[in-house]
């Protein structure tokens, strides 16, 4: 139900990638306007490691194939659809659970009419293997990690959403003024990437790679979310940037 520009920058709570990398979100300061990009960890598993969360996930018996759990549509209104993917083994799966945990939370009662007791099952197995993952650092034995402690993230590529605000209003008003910066590239902000049909407001967006992505990991870490850019003259652009993933494709889908 969320409009398209709320949606693009949403980050996994969890990846694991086939090398051992796992990259979850970090602490956010609870100012607003937020910081422009989120805080992101990375940690390396020994192969012992990745086997112990594959095993995990195995043990689940819920990975054998595509599945989508949708029993708690029956008590939850505008719940959020909870996506599990996983690509290995020679296995391509998707399991999604609509508002995993509700119909397991034993503070509900009795589940509705129309939810069986494999219904309930799946939702616990589910909202456990989530809860295991993404406190990984601590379901994970201290010998199934290379080195100790997170690190900062830093992305290779970014896709970033481009909109030409010129003349209109900063939202929060004047009591909240947006900061400005120099578009950090040699590119031009009018004819960057391509038109983004969902968003209907004229966003453009396109993907960054090499130097280019570090100038803008460099100058988004200066800015925060109502940052506008600005080359030579009045005009002012706001971006808003996806850090791309290991797994990810360098494109703008």
């Amino acid at each position: 139900m969320l409009p398209a520009q709320m949606q693009v920058t949403n980050m996994p709570m969890f990846l694991m990638v086939g090398d051992g990398r796992v990259v979850v979100p970090g602490a956010i300061p609870m100012i607003f306007p937020g910081p422009a990009l989120p805080a992101l960890q990375v940690r390396k598993l020994t192969e012992d490691g990745i086997q112990d969360v594959l095993e995990a996930v195995d043990a689940t018996e819920l990975f054998a194939g595509n599945l989508d759990l949708r029993a708690a549509q029956s008590m939850v209104a505008d719940g959020t659809d909870t996506v599990f993917t996983l690509d290995a083994g020679g296995r391509q799966v998707r399991v999604s659970a609509y508002a995993l945990g509700a119909i397991s939370d034993p503070a509900m009662g009795e589940p509705p009419p129309g939810v069986t007791p494999g219904d309930v099952d799946a939702d616990r197995i589910l909202r456990q293997l989530m809860d295991g993952l993404t406190t990984i650092d601590t379901s994970v034995a201290p010998d199934g990690w290379q080195a100790d402690g997170w690190q900062t993230y830093i992305p290779e590529a970014f896709r970033l959403y481009v909109r030409d605000v010129t003349g209109e209003p900063v939202e929060g008003g004047e009591d909240l003024p947006a900061g400005v910066l120099e578009w950090p590239t040699d590119s031009d902000p009018a004819t960057f990437g391509e038109a983004v049909e969902a968003f209907s407001d004229g966003t453009r967006c396109a993907s960054v790679t090499g130097e280019d992505a570090v100038a803008w990991f460099t100058s988004l870490n200066e800015a925060n979310q109502q940052t506008l850019w600005t080359t030579d003259g009045d005009d002012r652009w706001l971006v808003q940037a996806r850090p791309l993933l290991p797994h990810e494709e360098v494109a703008c889908p």
